[in-house]
């Protein structure tokens, strides 16, 4: 098993022409460093604050390409509960099976790429990791996003941040479409705690 550094041609594309010609086992591995403004063209709606940075490896199956990719990046988000924006680092780790669209040797297009085209190695031999990175970004985001654990929120009368300050809001007003439902938590504590 060879491990050589990787020809790429952006910061998310590797030529694999060398690495398809060789035998199963043969491997490539890069350093990645993908800007922020290379990021924010990835998805817009992520406010990314820092560059990826991570390693690739990419591993020659018997026609395939087993590609890995980890590192991280930081994205500013905002709290659900105190809507108060925060950074939040986003740890990427993922691994995926990249198919050659022509064979390395003859040029002879291959019609077994796979369902997804974000898997597909182009016919200058290149394999994109740009869609899986955004794609994998997106689903490590946390739902729903929180700056800490035990964040209080705001206020629901007086909107204070409760993180921050204290308030004399005492909300004792139920509304009346709970209060069936108040009143049967009274009649269940009754019956569960005689006196």
């Amino acid at each position: 098993m060879v491990s050589t550094n990787l020809p790429h041609f952006s910061e998310l594309q590797y030529n694999v022409a060398g690495l398809l010609q060789e035998t199963a086992g043969g491997m490539r591995t890069a350093d990645v460093h993908v800007p922020i403004s290379r990021l924010d063209q990835l998805d817009e709606s992520v406010d990314v604050v820092a560059p990826f940075v991570g390693t690739v490896r990419l591993l020659k199956a018997s026609t395939n390409v087993l590609a890995r990719l980890v590192g991280e990046t930081t994205v500013r988000l905002t709290c659900a509960r105190c809507l108060e924006p925060f950074s939040y680092v986003l740890h990427i780790d993922l691994e995926e099976e990249f198919h050659p669209s022509v064979d390395v040797n003859s040029g002879a297009a291959i019609t077994d790429t796979g369902d997804d085209l974000a898997l597909v190695i182009n016919e200058h031999h290149v394999l994109d990791m740009t869609e899986i990175l955004r794609q994998a970004m997106l689903l490590s985001l946390p739902l729903p996003p929180l700056c800490r654990e035990d964040c209080l929120g705001l206020c629901p009368e007086c909107g204070a941040n409760l993180n921050e300050e204290s308030c004399n809001c005492q909300n004792d007003d139920i509304d009346p479409r709970w209060a069936a439902l108040n009143a049967l938590i009274v009649s269940d504590s009754d019956t569960n705690h005689p006196e």
